[in-house]
């Protein structure tokens, strides 16, 4: 027993013999067959819901429109349908040209039921891939766009969790900083200004921005280790004795024990231990020199000493904004890294009195 196929089947022929004995047999085959007598008349069916063909049987030789005219409307309106050429034999050069112009295939007349059967169902098949392939694509768009939709969201939730973060630690930064100017008053305010003056010499030296957290936190808590020292040393008016010296010099080795042992102050233990070591190899912990410094603990370095030259101390009052600026000078390639002296000096950071936070004075 044959088994039923089932499908919509436009027939368009000028040929109503090739009409009716194709429609016939198609029918005994299970489709649901409609027909044309041109291809005028089948594109008119198609459009206005007519007729729904699953799979077009387009003769190549009509008047009014050719079976190639037709084609090449249907494959620019009606893509997905696919179309079977009919084609006497002396026509089947022209046929193999059609397939390339987009039919599925082609027959030649006169028509075999059992070979018309077949491609029929290859090109509904065919058609199903296509539609397929296309719900699959469109899926995926979708899939693609609430995708990027989702990343956008998290990545703008991220952000801002982020820099929630960031003022958070920044936050508490601050404080361990205060809790060295509650043991040493005459310092108050002095890590904050080291942190915006390191700043905006960083700036000035084109450093990169991923940098900017760790220099930041590091200027703030370049002082830690003061927490270990004797307050009275940190308050003493009198100049200290070298025994006393080598006891405070110990400030930046305990800030980096300090801080050492938490994750997210790590980055930060180069600028700690090392901002009083010279760039002549004559500071301390370690005597490093020149570029074996860090370049942000070379930064804090300038920034601390600038602010401590021109803050009060127990032992002093704050001294004049030029002498400080001399100091500077006279310290390039010694005390200090000449090209930060140089960038400081030049672009006149310590005129920015929002950085420094106090009034300058200068030598009359």
């Amino acid at each position: 027993m044959e088994n039923k196929a089932s499908g919509n089947i436009l027939i368009v022929d000028d040929d109503p013999a090739i009409r009716k004995v194709v429609g016939i047999s198609l029918r005994k085959s299970g489709y649901e067959v409609g027909v044309s007598e041109n291809g005028t008349e089948a594109l008119a069916m198609i459009k206005d819901g007519t007729f729904n063909p699953d799979c077009i049987i387009l003769d190549y030789r009509m008047p009014k429109m050719s079976g190639l005219e037709v084609l090449s409307v249907l494959k620019k309106e009606y893509p997905i349908i696919p179309v079977i050429m009919l084609t006497a034999l002396t026509d089947l050069e022209i046929a193999v040209d059609t397939m390339k112009e987009g039919a599925f295939d082609y027959i030649v007349k006169p028509v075999r039921k059992l070979h018309l059967v077949e491609s029929i169902k290859k090109a509904i098949r065919y058609r199903d891939v296509l539609i397929e392939n296309e719900r699959l694509a469109r899926e995926n768009d979708e899939y693609q766009k609430s995708l990027e939709k989702k990343v956008t969201e998290r990545t703008e939730e991220l952000i801002l969790a982020y820099k929630k973060l960031k003022d958070t630690n920044l936050e508490t930064v601050k404080i361990l900083a205060e809790t060295i100017e509650a043991k040493d008053p005459y310092t108050r305010g002095h890590c904050n200004r080291v942190r915006l003056l390191s700043s905006a010499i960083a700036r000035n030296t084109g450093m990169e921005k991923e940098h900017f957290e760790t220099l930041e936190y590091g200027a703030l808590l370049h002082d830690i280790g003061k927490i270990g020292i004797n307050e009275r040393l940190l308050n003493k008016r009198e100049l200290l004795t070298p025994e006393e010296e080598r006891s405070f010099q110990l400030h930046t080795v305990i800030g980096e024990n300090i801080l050492k042992t938490v994750d997210f102050f790590k980055p930060c233990l180069s600028i700690i231990r090392s901002h009083h070591e010279w760039y002549d190899g004559n500071g301390y912990p370690d005597q490093l020199r020149g570029e074996n410094i860090d370049p942000k603990a070379r930064i804090v370095a300038l920034s601390d000493a600038f602010d401590a030259m021109t803050s009060t101390r127990p032992y002093r009052k704050a001294l004049p904004l030029d002498y400080a600026i001399s100091e500077l000078i006279n310290g390039k390639g010694k005390q200090f890294d000449p090209y930060l002296v140089d960038i400081f000096v030049e672009n006149e950071l310590y005129a920015d009195l929002s950085i420094t936070g106090k009034q300058m004075r200068t030598v009359s």
